[in-house]
């Protein structure tokens, strides 16, 4: 992992010919959760994933990430 570990998370920032779109999409993922992803360790590359470990059915963001 190089350069700035925000830009990790932009579409279209992937190497080696790939479409890096798959870390964006992690990312928006995790927040649609209630969760978040992030960058924790460059070498070797490593990232976090943290949850809630249970939601209710109620409780699920909506689109605007309020609750619905």
């Amino acid at each position: 992992m190089t350069g700035d570990p925000a830009r990790l998370f932009e579409r279209g920032r992937g190497a080696d010919r790939s479409s890096g779109i798959g870390l964006a999409l992690a990312r928006d993922l995790a927040t649609r959760l209630g969760g978040r992803l992030s960058a924790t360790r460059a070498a070797p590359a490593t990232f976090t994933l943290l949850v809630p470990a249970g939601v209710r059915r109620d409780e699920e963001p909506g689109p605007s990430g309020a609750p619905r």
